[in-house]
């Protein structure tokens, strides 16, 4: 009977041991496998933080240029000008783009940050945009603005701020796109309305010669053409309409004397943001 016995509690008893070994191989099979784990995700991160970012598009909120170095160069664009008055109303608009962009200059001059370009010698002096954007684009600027004021047909109570960037589907427009916002907010900021989505749209040329404004939520790539002074130089660009020429309220606020000093102002802070440069004090 006690031989009976015997070996159940001997077997029960090897039983017992297993159990404590086969815990403790799940427990080093667990750490193990969450050792591996921690591994992956350390190297993912570092992958992450240091991988170059894509270029993105410009309606991506995210998206911050590569602008390297100070001193930048920035060419500033008086529209029109001499025997090309631009369009006409309470004021000129060539007496807009220059008061503005002499202004807009010099802030620029006092700014040991940036070296800034113009498209002609003299704001009296006539040239195609053709000229002007051959002029800029010989002086390898970074960014360019051209400064300009819009119009409205008689009786119309149109008024307001828009510009126009590069158009989707070229090299800069993603950093154009940035950089117009960054012109509409400042303007929206000192009370200015901003015409279409946010006050940035698109222009193109059609065969006609006619323009066909787009709202800036229209993203296709176009084989038409946009404005010269966008298309042809080398460096993200913008078109700004500050103000319509034909609105005397909108004069008086954006178009007067001390209304081009402020929006030329507006437009400084602007490049300095596009930068990452602190503005100079007013």
């Amino acid at each position: 009977m006690a031989n009976r016995h015997a070996a159940p509690h001997r077997k029960q008893k090897s039983k017992r041991k297993e159990r404590p070994l086969l815990g403790t191989a799940l427990v080093l099979c667990f750490c193990t496998l969450a050792f591996v784990f921690a591994g992956f995700l350390w190297q993912e991160a570092l992958r992450t933080s240091t991988q170059v970012p894509e270029r993105q598009t410009g309606s991506d909120d995210d998206f911050c240029p590569q602008v390297g170095d100070p001193p930048y160069r920035v060419a500033i664009d008086a529209g029109h000008g001499g025997s090309d008055p631009g369009a006409r109303g309470v004021v000129e608009e060539k007496d807009v783009t220059a008061a503005t962009a002499s202004a807009l200059l010099q802030w620029l001059e006092q700014d040991s940050n940036y070296i800034p370009l113009q498209t002609r010698e003299s704001f009296d002096a006539t040239a195609t945009p053709a000229e002007r954007a051959a002029a800029a684009r010989a002086q390898a600027p970074q960014l360019l603005l051209s400064v300009h004021a819009n119009s409205a047909a008689n009786g119309s109570t149109a008024a307001g701020f828009e510009c126009y960037p590069s158009v989707p589907g070229r090299t800069w427009h993603a950093e154009s796109f940035y950089f117009a916002r960054l012109l509409a907010s400042g303007m929206q900021a000192a009370g200015a309305s901003l015409r279409g989505r946010g006050g940035v749209r698109y222009i193109y040329y059609l065969e006609n010669d006619q323009k066909q404004l787009v709202e800036s939520t229209h993203t296709e790539v176009r084989a038409e053409r946009s404005f010269t002074l966008l298309e042809d130089v080398d460096c993200p660009a913008v078109l700004a309409e500050q103000c319509f020429v034909t609105s005397a309220e909108d004069v008086e606020r954006f178009g007067s004397e001390e209304g081009c000093r402020k929006v030329a102002r507006i437009y400084y802070e602007a490049v300095c943001a596009y930068f990452g440069t602190q503005p100079l004090p007013e």
